[in-house]
């Protein structure tokens, strides 16, 4: 994950626990939102790409090629990419050359594809996880109470103004987001 709930409880000046907020949900979808802003997931160019054979019950990911060689470890997280029903992020239990083991709580979907498919480890930019943490800790606490449209609002001597050109993606303030934009892919149509 990009961002852990500790960290957003530290980062954000929350007073609620950690599991409050990994309870709501957030993290993931925000970092999808990231992922969808950046137009970027983060990979390395630690991966391997083949034909995968993907097993529920055992949570693993069997490879043709070389796990241990591409230089994926325990605790990696990983990225699936072009899979039929596995796409998405992981974190990497055990490794062998040829198989993955997720860690308890990741789930794939049995699969046996003879398609290409990207297994890749996951870097995060060590300055979004502030970002992260800023995202989710505005949809916990501020989004639900700014009204639509509103530019300003006053509760005896306290006042708070918005800023003029509106919210930035997903109705984040665009200060929030300004960080992202170091990290955004050209997206070609």
């Amino acid at each position: 994950m990009i961002v852990t709930a500790t960290q957003v409880t530290v980062f954000a000046n929350l007073t609620d626990a950690a599991s409050a907020i990994t309870d709501s949900g957030l993290i993931p979808v925000v970092q999808d939102r990231i992922n969808w802003i950046c137009n970027n997931y983060f990979t390395t160019d630690l991966y391997v790409k083949g034909p995968l054979t993907f097993n529920a019950t055992a949570r693993t990911v069997v490879t043709s090629g070389d796990f241990t060689a591409a230089g994926f470890a325990t605790d990696d997280e990983i990225y699936i990419y072009q899979s039929y029903r596995n796409d998405g992020y992981y974190t990497i239990s055990t490794v062998t050359a040829t198989t993955v083991t997720l860690v308890t709580g990741d789930a794939v979907v049995d699969e046996l594809s003879g398609r290409s498919i990207l297994v890749s480890v996951v870097q995060w930019p060590r300055d979004l996880v502030y970002t992260a943490a800023q995202m989710v800790a505005y949809d916990y606490q501020e989004r639900n109470n700014r009204g639509a449209g509103v530019k300003s609002k006053s509760l005896g001597p306290w006042s708070e103004t918005y800023e003029s050109g509106g919210n930035g993606e997903f109705g984040y303030p665009r200060d929030i987001l300004a960080p992202l934009y170091d990290h955004k892919i050209a997206r070609l149509m």
